[in-house]
């Protein structure tokens, strides 16, 4: 057998052997390509391509599988390799629900393989292009006319695919595939019978081929379509739903089993059996418990963060039409816990398995809760992120998605109530994350109706409190609490009135490290760099000098590198201090960045992967340092996290771009309250009382965006 031969059949093998989703062959099928490689260098590109589905397929690691890719593009490759390759790519952003991302890559690859004259290739490309329009449209990251381009994909793909006489068995079931995504955009657009004509041709096609798990799959499909159809179809939905998660559970894919058990919670909700649908969501919600974060099958990867954050949704919304308050809150921890987690994975699987703990419940945050303490904890459902201005009765179908609600749980040490806001979440997000967060929420018609949507149905529980926690959810991180105004015309910050705290969850809030910390030996680093260009700021280094002035400190400032000195030392310092242009990337918000010195900037990923911290304070004066993404899971991630994760129990950041002359005046209130003897919240309120008393600071655009943010980390 020639070289080339043997390379081509053991390509083939690795194909065949990952469709089979055999691994430990496709690994075997590998060695012996390398050692081939050995001799013959061009099978070299091949090993690091199958090395990057394995580490995506085998190992779950989406960001190494994304890198060794991405690095493989950059190379010379052979134009149908190049092509494979993309797509690859493509399925990696695709899990991860970056749906523009990979729409790009696959559009990169169809060019290819259109030069190269490979319709079934590119039909494979045009069913994955639906896919992630459809799967965007329906985790609410495009608007419906994403379903219209998804159907022109598939109705393409069937175009090459159907003229196809006695096709092999992976033909044919490509063709059941993309079937099955035409009908789920159906369902989406409320088509209910063509929906379930394009199941069935997928549900005829696995059983001519027995694929037992491609009918389960159906199955489910064929359940939800009979579900929409009303109550008369009811009796069919629960027996498909019932076949679909007996055959799922013969191939124990706990992922779609999570789908199949959701899909009978959501019936019995809807048929209005609450307590078998809660048990529904119970059992989802195990799994969900049980799997390790970032691992999932390629079948239900893509859809399964959605399945999660619906999953939860819905069940805190049944556990309150149930009198449930206790479960409620429980699963709102869980759900804030897992949705930054699987969104944390995305980014670094390793991290966020170092991360993953176990939440509170109620009971014992209620233990942890100081008598004179009113926790806020609020919930917000049915966010959705594509803006579209269609009525309401023409938006497509989005299945299993929750109401749009905006939940507050009250926490005392002697009890909880919950309240609904009466609001939409859609209605409190910003247009933008850029310029225009400040001016959205301080208007004072809008804070003044916030205060009232948000404060007023517990405002009995604040009288008396010496501190209220609050522990926003979706839109609500965007809102500065401190400047709502109070019927009187004051606002939550006011002279007597509590101490704000914010904080990601309760869990973060009052978890108790077990470890002691060991004492820090210096009282402060501050670092401070004014930038250049547009950007440059006039007393980031001044604040900087003044804060380890009034500390006893130790300045570093100016252009000299910083970030390796921070690594390395951070931990010596009771208080961090950093002065300097932040900058917030709401479409990857691990890359927010704070500019520290010309070309050297601290990513909120280095933070959570080098920085390790023993101090009391760490103070991020700095545009837009606050900021995290906000997504319907609430995958709150960015730097504040990254701090908290990193060991800082405590936090002062902003929440948008601020005026330097007023940072000046209060960071150097803050710090002389602090010496004083005053605690951290105690401090921060007194300085914002004294800036808002000072003209020309007494908007709240100058004192409203600094809050005091605590977590214990793990």
């Amino acid at each position: 057998m020639s070289n080339q031969t043997e390379g081509r059949e053991l390509i083939e093998a690795f194909f065949a052997a990952i469709n089979l989703r055999d691994l430990d062959q496709c690994a075997a099928i590998l060695a012996q390509l390398r050692s081939l490689a050995r001799e013959h260098p061009a099978y070299e590109p091949w090993c690091t391509y199958f090395d990057g589905i394995l580490i995506s397929e085998r190992d779950h690691d989406w960001a190494e599988a994304e890198r060794t890719f991405s690095r493989l593009l950059q190379a010379d490759l052979d134009p149908p390799l190049r092509g494979r390759v993309l797509i690859a790519l493509g399925r990696i952003r695709e899990y991860q629900g970056r749906w523009a991302e990979a729409i790009c890559a696959d559009e990169e690859a169809l060019s290819i393989f259109a030069e190269l004259g490979r319709p079934l290739d590119q039909a494979k490309i045009w069913k994955h292009l639906a896919i992630s329009y459809r799967r965007g449209f329906t985790q609410g990251d495009f608007g419906p006319e994403a379903l219209q381009r998804a159907i022109a994909y598939c109705r393409r793909a069937l175009e090459v695919l159907e003229p196809i006489a006695d096709p092999s068995p992976d033909v044919a079931w490509l063709k059941g595939s993309v079937w099955n995504t035409l009908g789920l955009i159906c369902r989406s657009l409320g088509r209910w019978d063509e929906a379930l004509d394009c199941y069935r041709q997928d549900l005829a096609i696995c059983r001519s081929l027995d694929d037992r798990f491609g009918m389960g799959l159906s199955y489910g499909n064929l359940g939800e379509i009979y579900q929409k159809r009303g109550r008369d179809f009811w009796p069919q939905a629960l027996e498909a739903y019932r076949a679909a998660l007996s055959i799922i559970r013969e191939f124990d894919d706990r992922y779609e089993e999570t789908e199949a058990l959701a899909n009978l919670g959501f019936l019995h909700q809807e048929m209005g059996e609450y307590a078998q649908a809660l048990d529904y969501y119970g059992r989802a919600i195990e799994i969900i418990e049980d799997l390790r974060v970032g691992i999932s099958s390629a079948a239900a990867r893509a859809g399964f963060f959605a399945t999660v954050a619906d999953t939860y949704a819905n069940a805190v919304l049944l556990c309150l039409e149930t009198g449930d308050l206790r479960r409620a809150f429980d699963l709102v921890e869980q759900a804030r816990s897992r949705a930054f987690l699987d969104a944390l994975a995305v980014r670094s699987l390793e991290l966020a398995r170092r991360v993953e703990a176990p939440t509170l419940s109620l009971a014992q945050v209620q233990a942890a809760l100081p008598d004179d303490a009113l926790l806020l904890e609020y919930f917000t459902t049915g966010l959705v992120e594509a803006r579209d201005e269609r009525p309401a009765a023409r938006h497509p179908e989005r299945h299993r998605f929750p109401p749009a609600h905006t939940l507050i749980f009250a926490v005392t040490r002697e009890g909880i109530e919950a309240h609904d806001a009466g609001v939409s979440p859609n209605d409190l997000r910003p247009h933008l994350l850029k310029s225009v967060v400040e001016r959205h929420f301080l208007r004072p018609a809008i804070r003044r109706a916030l205060y009232d949507r948000l404060i007023g149905p517990i405002e009995r529980l604040l009288r008396g409190r010496r501190r209220l926690y609050l522990v926003p959810h979706g839109p609500l991180h965007y809102i500065p609490f401190q400047a709502l105004l109070v019927p009187d015309g004051d606002t939550l910050l006011r002279e007597g009135g509590p101490q704000l705290v914010y904080s990601p969850s309760a869990t973060l809030l009052l978890s108790r490290e077990l470890r002691e910390r060991e004492p820090t030996q210096e009282p402060c680093l501050a670092l401070g760099y004014n930038g250049v260009g547009e950007t440059r700021l006039r007393f980031a280094e001044e604040e900087a000098i003044s804060v380890a002035r009034l500390t006893g400190g130790h300045a570093l400032v100016g252009p000299s590198p910083k970030k390796e000195t921070l690594f390395n030392q951070a931990a010596r310092y009771r208080l961090l201090h950093i002065s300097c242009h932040g900058e917030f990337d709401p479409q990857a918000p691990l890359s927010s960045a704070l500019h520290l010195a010309p070309n050297e900037s601290l990513t909120a990923l280095e933070v959570l992967q080098r920085l390790r911290l023993r101090c009391a304070l760490v103070v991020l004066s700095a545009c837009e340092s606050g900021l995290s993404r906000v997504r319907r899971g609430d995958e709150l991630v960015g730097l504040v996290r990254a701090f908290l994760y990193a060991g800082a129990p405590a936090l002062i950041s902003t929440l948008w771009r601020v005026d330097e002359r007023s940072t000046l005046v209060l960071m150097e209130r803050f710090y002389r309250e602090v010496q004083a003897g005053a605690g951290f919240a105690e401090a921060l309120q007194r300085a914002q009382l004294h800036l808002r008393s000072r003209p020309p600071f007494t908007d709240p655009y100058h004192w409203a965006p600094f809050i005091l943010i605590e977590g214990h980390g793990p």
